[in-house]
């Protein structure tokens, strides 16, 4: 390829990229943690998507840093802008979902504990890092600051906040396979990372929901937007149950698992209503709706909502939810492949290069 075309793309490379990292990489979790108990297929297929997500982690960590080196104000100008701003965090997002994979197979022993944990945490701190930095970069410049039209208020900003959500969950996971430190200080440090995102979600829920109800509806291809509203409330759920769970084993709180699980299930009860809406829109929208980058925001979101789904029926003990959960893995792995297939040939043609 053209030196000067590479160049180009790179100084041009839309932020939404990070969300097939994020969307290979939650494909890569829901199909190691047992989707179908007993057998192997889900864990090679797992392993398949976490060696995919790797290749991507990497690629688009060297993209990425070159594009802010030596292309800073394009980076910055798409920072500022509200309609795209918000996807730039979708690449640390995706390091942290990379992460939670890995230590995933870790702990499932499908890949060894020691390198799990090392790498798993070698791409955690600079996610979670880059994902602070990214989002409070970007809120700061939009919110109480900039003139901001209602088409670019959309589902897109949930992007900054949905990998906090996910911290406990990581931190779980590294504890159970030998992460050194005070207990109680990772507790600590997974209830606060929750808390930031979860309630800038409520907070950005109320904003964007506001611009649902009195702005004209979102044009057709920011129909992913829609689909968005399942990974905060999925990522979110899972990793409150986390979260209560790391403080009862470090014995700062006693009893709330059960509290949790009631809030957890409330949680799941809104996703599934909002998901039924999400797809009532969609599918109307479907003759209007073109390929783009963001469709990728379809992709995590549904591994989200999936394995809150699985959580909650484990823990209810619901035998026709859990008999749900490979119709619903399958319905995922459906889904990453069809963004695969599109994202190639819009390669191929060049169109997934444009803006």
């Amino acid at each position: 390829m053209d030196a000067a075309v590479t160049t180009d793309r790179i100084a041009t490379l839309h932020p939404a990229w990070g969300a097939a990292l994020m969307s290979l990489s939650g494909a890569a979790l829901v199909s190691l943690r047992d989707s179908l108990p007993g057998r192997d297929l889900d864990a090679v297929i797992g392993l398949a998507l976490l060696a995919l997500s790797a290749i991507a982690a990497l690629a688009l960590s060297v993209v990425m840093i070159l594009r802010v080196v030596r292309h800073n104000d394009a980076f910055l100008a798409d920072l500022a802008n509200p309609g795209i701003g918000a996807m730039i965090a979708s690449w640390p997002a995706g390091l942290q979902v990379f992460a939670l994979a890995v230590l995933q197979a870790g702990v499932t022993g499908a890949v060894p504990a020691e390198p799990a944990l090392v790498v798993g945490m070698a791409v955690f701190v600079p996610g979670v890092i880059g994902t602070l930095l990214s989002g409070y970069a970007f809120y700061t410049r939009i919110i109480g600051v900039a003139e901001v039209p209602h088409a670019a208020v959309s589902g897109s900003w949930f992007v900054p906040v949905v990998p906090l959500v996910l911290t406990p969950s990581i931190l779980s996971r590294a504890l159970d396979l030998g992460l050194p430190g005070d207990a109680t200080v990772w507790a600590f440090l997974s209830l606060i990372a929750w808390g930031i995102g979860f309630t800038l979600f409520l907070m950005l829920a109320s904003i964007i929901g506001s611009r649902l109800l009195v702005a004209a509806p979102p044009a057709p291809h920011q129909a992913p937007s829609w689909w968005g509203w399942l990974a905060p409330l999925g990522a979110g759920g899972v990793g409150l149950l986390a979260s209560v769970e790391l403080a009862s084993a470090a014995g700062v709180v006693e009893g709330a698992e059960g509290i949790a699980l009631l809030l957890v299930t409330v949680m799941w009860g809104f996703s599934s209503w909002w998901l039924l809406l999400a797809v009532r829109i969609i599918v109307k929208e479907r003759r209007s709706m073109h390929f783009h980058l963001g469709w990728w925001g379809f992709g995590f979101p549904t591994a989200a909502f999936v394995n809150l789904t699985a959580v909650v029926a484990r823990r209810w003990e619901l035998e026709w939810l859990v008999a749900l959960d490979p119709v619903l893995w399958v319905a995922v792995l459906v889904v990453i492949a069809t963004l695969i297939v599109l994202t190639l040939r819009g390669l191929r043609s060049g169109a997934t290069w444009a803006r």
